[in-house]
């Protein structure tokens, strides 16, 4: 299977969104384990909203990779996919997403920045112009199917 697909909004917008994602990301990494600092100010009760979140965004993207099994791609995929709608799918059409954007608020809590709350906005923001890209593709490809689960199942949570 080919996990790179075709991009669901302009390629510049979905890597530099993906790219700002990850370093925030990283940044989490680091600033957990006390590798960075660039905290503006300080609570110890934002670290620990922080770890909470990480870990809800980490089971989100776990049970969702198991729940979408082999159809898991980054981008749209050229070959035939199955629709899955069991597991976190029932509850969300998007768990990884979610899972991804609790990553991101983990680590604005965790290094209370403004800056890279700046980022972190622009990365949520391309995430779901890329779940609205994945929609029409996901309309097209599964048609009513797919619209009646997304009238049943809300797009987040």
């Amino acid at each position: 299977m080919k996990i790179i697909g075709k991009e669901t909004i302009h390629p510049f917008l979905f890597y530099s969104g993906k790219t700002a994602g990850y370093i925030i990301w990283v940044l989490y990494v680091t600033a957990f384990f006390e590798l960075t600092n660039i905290k503006m100010i300080s609570f110890k009760w934002l670290d620990c909203v922080s770890y909470f979140t990480f870990l809800l965004g980490l089971f989100f993207i776990i049970l969702s990779l198991i729940n979408l099994g082999k159809s898991t791609s980054l981008g749209l995929p050229d070959e035939k996919t199955v629709f899955v709608k069991k597991g976190l799918y029932r509850f969300s059409r998007n768990p990884m997403y979610v899972g991804f954007n609790l990553f991101t608020i983990s680590s604005v809590l965790i290094n209370a920045n403004p800056f890279l709350l700046i980022f972190a906005v622009y990365s949520i923001m391309v995430y779901h112009f890329i779940i609205r890209g994945e929609e029409a593709f996901l309309e097209k490809r599964f048609a009513e199917d797919y619209i009646n689960y997304k009238n049943k199942v809300r797009r987040y949570l």
